[in-house]
């Protein structure tokens, strides 16, 4: 009799777990769109005022970033600098793909992130700034969408790990 409590606040204790890291994954998600927002107003910044060129911008950006966001462009400086004939929207792409596979980051997000190479540093200052601030309201669309989606989906997804670990008990005892 003893065994079978021990299983079952173990049974339940794993699936609650699982309903806090798929919880998580929301939290985390826009804690990094946060983050981003954050980055690209660094980088509007830099290319305005500092004219600084790409592969110095992207350390120095990078630097200032968040983690999981600073890769991505400390890949980007580094694949710059190795200068092997590819286009920065070339470079940009190979980064994003490779540094957001461990991330939370969804399709779309990705695509914003995509489409942020394909116009900097071959345009004048004021059109790089435009882009940016599409990119900005972009993300600002997809930060508040997932505000909602943490609010409903965070709570749910704790529920049913615990509610989970409770059917998996009863269907076995």
């Amino acid at each position: 009799m003893l065994l079978k409590v021990v299983y079952s606040i173990v049974i339940v204790c794993c699936s609650s777990l699982l309903g806090f890291i798929f919880a998580n994954t929301y939290i985390e998600r826009t804690k990094l769109l946060n983050s981003l927002l954050s980055t690209i107003q660094m980088l509007e910044t830099e290319i305005v005022y500092g004219a600084t060129p790409i592969p110095i911008l992207l350390e120095k950006v990078g630097n200032k970033s968040r983690k999981e966001i600073g890769s991505i462009f400390f890949t980007a400086a580094d694949l710059l600098s190795k200068k092997q004939g590819q286009t920065f929207e070339e470079i940009w792409h190979i980064s994003v793909s490779k540094e957001t596979a461990g991330t939370c980051f969804n399709k779309d997000d990705i695509e914003i992130l995509l489409s942020l190479g394909k116009n900097l540093g071959i345009s004048n200052c004021e059109d790089q700034t435009k882009h940016i601030r599409l990119i900005q309201e972009d993300l600002k669309r997809h930060y508040e969408l997932s505000i909602l989606e943490q609010g409903r989906n965070v709570k749910l997804f704790k529920n049913l790990g615990f509610l989970l670990g409770l059917s998996i008990i009863i269907i076995l005892y």
